[in-house]
């Protein structure tokens, strides 16, 4: 127990483990980043796992086997000490030679163990169980430095594989502190990811995602079949400050979007022409139109906002979106206002910016009062799980950046549909100061679709 202990510690002071603000490989925000990469520099550490792991190896192992790259020097030194000859699988087969994915001397039938540092979904692990199960090799066992607790070890166990770890975030956080090697603020906000995030693998995979279809909201119901008919569940963030531009650029991506989503403040010459022009482009190409106000005061002043001044949304967007850090009230004061003008309300609870202050405490008390209220269609977040019926909306959607150097903090459309559990994808920058939008819109499309995502609930 102290040797585990000891090599716990240790991740630390060689700054395998880091905590702060993260952007994942699968570009979802984490607490806590882990790379244990840094281990091949310190000799005595990586034997010491060595010696943790020849610990749990099954004695009917035949083979062993790292997952590339990182769990590669591992699974060399667990050869080593073991006896146990070991395999290279490959991020990629050569282009000359043999051209194999699996280097070694084995023979199908071999009972394996494969090793890896760190497991999150679990699919790195599918891959080279797929390559080793291909060559005939048999997986007796799954051996992991570290689990980040978001699902991979359950998805793997429950598809039969024999699946463990050393240890999980949870104990390295809960000795840190006891340590004293982490403050209490630190150790509370890996504790919420953690709870906010476990299990979503196998969440996924016994409940796949697929495009809602129906919706009790009027509004809602239309851009639902704009979406549907177009396969395409993107909305267009238009951050541009001409009136010209605007139109010019919804003319050339609107008939691949379900949504535009304006701030209307920003635009420098605007005027009811605009606006009678951008209605009928949305008609002519089929896009409903989203004010980005982020209303956020009390209820009377948020209707005067939605309905007097030169704007006067309400006679023109189909949706706006709307903070509730004024309460439960400002809500009301819309659902209560006698009009036949009223747009969709589509609450802000979770911001993809860094550092941002829409925090677990404050998601929650959103919770508990917005279903109430029949004008909310859903809600802006990112991790959050909605009440089924209520459409999720994620901003921040880009197909190539992580981050940008303004605090923002981007997801990927796999990664938000699959993972994130989204329903509507909100695409900015990435789209329209692309050099070409229209093949950035279908690289976007592309995404999208090759995931099944319009495909009916079976």
């Amino acid at each position: 127990m102290n040797n585990r202990i000891s090599f716990l510690k240790s991740l630390v002071d060689i700054e395998c483990v880091k905590f702060g603000n993260f952007t994942l490989k699968s570009g979802q925000q984490s607490p806590i980043y882990i790379d244990l990469r840094n281990i091949v520099s310190y000799p005595e550490l990586l034997t010491n796992l060595a010696l943790l792991f020849k610990e749990e190896i099954n004695l009917s192992a035949q083979r062993i086997c790292g997952v590339p790259y990182a769990a590669l020097p591992i699974a060399t030194m667990i050869s080593a000490h073991t006896g146990l000859p070991m395999l290279i699988k490959r991020k990629e087969a050569k282009g000359y030679g043999t051209k194999k994915m699996l280097e070694g001397a084995y023979k199908p039938g071999d009972k394996v163990v494969l090793v890896e540092d760190v497991i999150t979904s679990g699919q790195s692990l599918i891959e080279t169980i797929k390559v080793l199960e291909d060559e005939g090799l048999i997986i007796e066992q799954i051996l992991v430095v570290l689990d980040r607790e978001q699902g991979g070890i359950e998805k793997l166990t429950n598809q039969g594989y024999n699946v463990s770890s050393l240890f999980s975030v949870s104990s390295l956080i809960d000795l840190l502190i006891s340590e004293n090697k982490i403050d209490v603020d630190t150790y509370n906000e890996v504790k919420v990811f953690l709870n906010n995030n476990h299990s979503i693998t196998p969440i996924q995979e016994q409940t796949k995602k697929y495009f809602p279809q129906t919706h009790q909201h009027p509004i809602a119901q239309k851009l639902l079949n704009i979406a549907n008919t177009k396969k395409s569940n993107l909305i267009a963030s238009v951050d541009l400050t001409s009136a010209q531009d605007i139109i010019n650029f919804l003319s050339i991506v609107g008939e691949d979007i379900c949504a535009a989503k304006l701030h209307v403040d920003i635009i420098k010459d605007f005027s009811q022409d605009f606006i009678k022009e951008l209605k009928a482009l949305s008609e002519k190409l089929q896009f409903l139109i989203i004010e980005d106000r982020k209303f956020a005061d009390i209820g009377n002043t948020q209707l005067l906002q939605l309905s007097q001044g030169i704007y006067s949304i309400a006679s023109w967007a189909d949706m706006v979106t709307i903070h509730l850090i004024a309460g439960e009230a400002s809500l009301k004061a819309i659902q209560d206002w006698d009009t036949a003008i009223k747009p969709a309300l589509i609450p802000i609870i979770e911001m993809s910016s860094k550092g941002a202050l829409t925090d677990n405490d404050y998601i929650e008390k959103c919770k508990q009062f917005l279903y109430n209220y029949a004008d909310v269609i859903g809600a802006v977040c990112q991790n959050t799980t909605l009440k089924t019926g209520f459409l999720k909306f994620t901003p921040g959607i880009n197909l190539s950046a992580k981050e940008d150097n303004k605090g923002q903090n981007y997801n990927s459309p796999s990664h938000a549909i699959e993972n994130l559990q989204s329903d509507f994808l909100i695409i900015g920058r990435g789209l329209y100061l692309s050099d070409n939008p229209k093949k950035e819109i279908d690289n976007y499309l592309s995404e999208v679709r090759k995931m099944d995502f319009f495909s009916e609930i079976k």
